[in-house]
């Protein structure tokens, strides 16, 4: 082995070997099946910081079910991102001076395909880098031709079933990529504004009515003031005519529940561009009347306004009012504003004729399902809530989009005829433009990427999948999807469990952002620390739930791990050792029994914290036993004790119990030692036959560390020969050897300094000048244990004291007095020995 570690020699070829072996797509039926869907990421660019620690966590959890004797099967598959693909090839192509409408829809869908031929493999290489155990020849894409098949069946069905349906309704449309958007597309975010109150005339009067508003370019739709029912002005206003403003038109006054007594003055405009308002202008049989159009423009309604950009007419409407006199009062004030999670421009609300899924049966089948015996477990169970919540309040699902790229609606229209089929009618039948919503796709995947509906034999086996491990920032957008339509269409839940991951942010416990150049790319760091150093810096400061603040540190702190343990097995190479055979028990001394039964607590614990998906558990067990139990002591211990039969046995399951947290590095160790391959090897559980006590070890490795700390404390150099003695003990010559070479002390009868141990005491032999030492320090220690016992005497003979104390704080200067008498004593005994000698 290379002297030091070098990641670039550990991880060439390897990852490819595991491929070429068919380690994780070779199916073992006799086996209990481990299944994970991998979500799937978008084939718009590369992976990021959070794909790292979200794959890394799930071919941990891989390869040790495997290793642990289950047929894993890890399913990979890749998103069409319909929206996001789409925007990134339209700019693309923009530069090159195309664009979708001069190519066509039929070429501008091929230059996609194109584009994702190239990123696909870009993550395909990608996920090679992070060395992930993917069944690669099941690899599905949310596209592909069986995909889309199963889309179109659902589609279908759901529609057949009445849980589908055609609409016109008003919905969120992103005006920058020119289509509809679901409600948890939207992301409303906290934007300073101004509020404008508003005066709108009383017909036939000198008064007025104030409306406050922050989207004054909306006035051009207003059809009616409303106030509450409940509002005592209302009786008298219901009677009124209000002239408005800026048209000129006279609109009512109507009552809605919708309005907040508290809100501006209570009474609100009821225009277009507003969920509650449409809501309003239908119960009261008013025409919705829109005023801005798809690209966010003002429309012919707008009067003198038309043409202009939404926000620019804001200003403008706003200084025609000043002008006229209409403008009471402008506040500057702070209130949340929906912007596309895609685009990031703020929402418009549009009436359109969109899908929709209807949520309401799935919705509380979900719930009753999650809340019974057999409902999904989410790890952590805090998460629960989040899925509860959001389907509680599940609005319907708008599902067709203004895009080109994507699963083409099987819809067909012929005048007012709507026919929902996979081909069309015949003659004068025209399809629907429109495509599906990505997510619409990919919450089919538990079941589909297992080769549903086409092939069902992957679906008997492995379906409900085990596993989905993901952020909790897509519980809504994706894991309760994918749990109703598993509902719906299998009839049982997509997976057993839900585990979620925080964010990774940076050192400072920010999110990382291109605005901030806080990013850390995956791949560099691997390139320069290795796959393993980046895997082990990430899950090993994972907590279920939790973000990770993660930087330079916990790199480093993961690259002095791993160059101590190639260290260590550099080392181990060295020792000759022959493990064709199988173990025999009956030749490993205490020390070796002593490490047995370190490790197999160390595994005992690793399934503990496995079964929690704990990884920072796993870490401290893991940094524990091979820093100090077998690399600070049981490695010392064979540089001289004469039996070294154990050695490798022991190593080599360290290297298979490793594995799943060190990939690469445990795996071309194994390769360079054992000349086997760790993934294809045999898993031996060792047990002790006989009850060992690991006290015959942990009393000698005690007295060591107590030798080792008098020398270090009283700063005796290594060059002066020390001695000690132990009554009584019953040490062999290999036993005390261990303890002298490793001390630095020799074995000579004296009584000479005595110190207590777990099972006696340890007496150092003292010159004079350490002599005296000795005598001075117990004087003082005498005297300072005197001064103990006379003030906690005080507090005890104090009636004050014990009269007000509670009766902890009495037992406290009691246990106290004890315990310093006690001291006292053995000091004075101690101070009679050495004056004696």
């Amino acid at each position: 082995m290379e002297k030091t570690f070098n990641h670039k020699l550990v991880e060439e070829g390897r990852n490819q070997k595991w491929i070429d072996i068919k380690a994780f797509s070779t199916h073992d039926k006799a086996k209990r099946p481990f299944t994970i869907i991998l979500p799937p990421p978008n084939v718009t660019g590369k992976l990021h910081i959070g794909h790292a620690l979200d794959t890394y966590i799930q071919d941990t959890i891989i390869r040790y079910k495997k290793l642990a004797g289950f047929d894993v099967m890890w399913v990979p598959g890749k998103d069409h991102a319909g929206i996001a693909t789409q925007a990134v090839v339209e700019k693309h192509l923009a530069k090159e001076g195309k664009n979708k409408y001069e190519l066509g829809r039929e070429k501008f869908i091929e230059e996609i395909w194109k584009w994702k031929e190239e990123y696909s493999n870009n993550i395909t290489k990608q996920w090679a880098k992070l060395g992930l155990a993917l069944d690669y020849p099941s690899e599905r894409f949310t596209l592909d031709k069986q995909a889309n098949e199963a889309v179109l069946k659902v589609f279908i069905d759901l529609y057949n079933d009445g849980l589908i349906y055609r609409d016109e309704k008003p919905i969120n449309w992103d005006t920058k990529l020119q289509t509809a958007l679901s409600n948890i597309e939207v992301v409303n975010k906290e934007t300073q504004q101004k509020m404008y109150y508003i005066k709108y005339p009383i017909k036939n009067s000198k008064e007025y009515l104030t409306v406050a508003t922050t989207r004054i370019e909306t006035l051009p739709s207003d059809v009616a003031l409303a106030i509450n029912p409940e509002d005592p002005r209302a009786e008298i206003l219901l009677n009124k005519t209000i002239i408005h403003p800026l048209t000129q038109k006279e609109i009512p006054v109507i009552t809605s529940e919708h309005i907040d007594l508290n809100f501006g003055t209570g009474i609100m405009k009821v225009s277009a561009h507003a969920v509650d308002d449409i809501d309003i202008i239908k119960k009261n049989n008013l025409e919705v009347l829109e005023c801005i159009d798809k690209e966010g423009k003002m429309n012919e309604r707008a009067g003198q306004f038309e043409g202009l950009d939404r926000f620019e007419a804001r200003k403008e409407i706003a200084e025609f009012l000043k002008r006229t006199g209409y403008i009471i009062k402008i506040e500057d004030i702070t209130s949340n504003v929906g912007y596309s999670e895609r685009s990031h421009e703020a929402i418009e609300i549009l009436v359109q004729p969109q899908w929709f899924v209807k949520m309401n049966s799935l919705a509380k089948a979900l719930l009753k399902h999650f809340k019974g015996d057999d409902g999904v477990e989410f790890i952590p169970e805090r998460f629960e809530d989040v899925l509860i919540k959001w389907m509680e309040n599940a609005y319907d699902w708008t599902i067709s989009r203004q895009i080109w790229w994507g699963h083409r609606i099987p819809a067909w229209y012929k005048g007012e005829e709507i026919a929902v089929q996979i081909d069309s009618p015949g003659d004068g039948w025209v399809q629907d433009p429109d495509v599906l919503d990505t997510w619409f796709s990919s919450a089919l995947s538990p079941f589909v990427f297992l080769g549903w509906p086409q092939d069902k034999s992957k679906i008997k086996r492995y379906f409900p999948t085990d596993l989905l491990v993901t952020g909790y920032d897509i519980i809504f957008f994706w894991v309760a999807r994918m749990y109703f339509q598993s509902l719906y269409f299998m009839e049982d839940k997509p997976f057993k469990q839900v585990l979620i991951h925080g964010l990774v942010r940076d050192a400072q416990g920010r999110k990382m952002s291109k605005s901030l150049g806080n990013g850390i790319d995956p791949i560099a760091v691997i390139d320069e620390y290795g796959s393993d150093v980046l895997r082990m810096s990430l899950i090993f400061n994972s907590t279920p739930g939790q973000d990770i603040n993660f930087g330079d540190e916990k790199i480093q702190g993961a690259r002095l791990f791993l160059n101590k343990f190639w260290n260590i097995a550099r080392y181990i190479s060295s020792i000759k050792a022959n493990i064709n055979e199988s173990l025999d028990l009956s030749k490993l001394d205490i020390y070796d029994k002593w490490i047995l039964a370190k490790f197999n607590n160390l595994k005992k614990d690793i399934e503990a914290a496995m079964e929690k998906y704990e990884f920072t558990i796993v870490f401290k067990a893991i940094q524990n036993f091979i820093i100090n139990d077998y690399s600070s002591w049981y490695l010392e211990f064979i540089k001289f004790k004469n039996n070294n039969y154990f050695v490798h046995y022991l190593f080599r399951e360290i290297l298979i119990a490793l594995h799943p947290y060190m990939p690469f590095t445990s795996d071309y160790i194994f390769e360079n030692i054992y000349s086997e391959e760790l993934l294809e090897s045999t898993v031996h559980d060792y047990q002790l036959d006989e009850e060992f006590d690991p006290k015959l070890v942990e009393n000698q490795i005690e007295l060591i560390t107590v030798l080792r700390k008098y020398r270090e404390d009283k700063k005796i150099s290594k060059a002066t020969e020390l001695f000690f003695y132990r009554d009584n003990a019953q040490l062999s010559n290999i036993e005390l050897t261990i303890i002298s070479k490793l001390a630095n002390f020799s074995w000579e009868d004296n009584h000479d300094l005595s110190i207590k141990l777990s099972d006696g005491e340890v007496y150092i032999k003292l010159n004079e000048d350490n002599k005296a030492a000795e005598i001075e320090e117990l004087n003082k220690l005498i005297k300072k244990t005197e001064e103990e016992i006379a003030f906690n005497k005080r507090f005890i003979n104090n009636p004050s004291f014990m009269a007000k104390a509670s009766q902890a704080t009495i037992q406290e200067k009691v246990d106290k007095l004890a315990m310093h008498e006690k001291n006292l004593a053995f000091y004075k005994e101690e101070l009679a020995k050495k004056e004696n000698n």
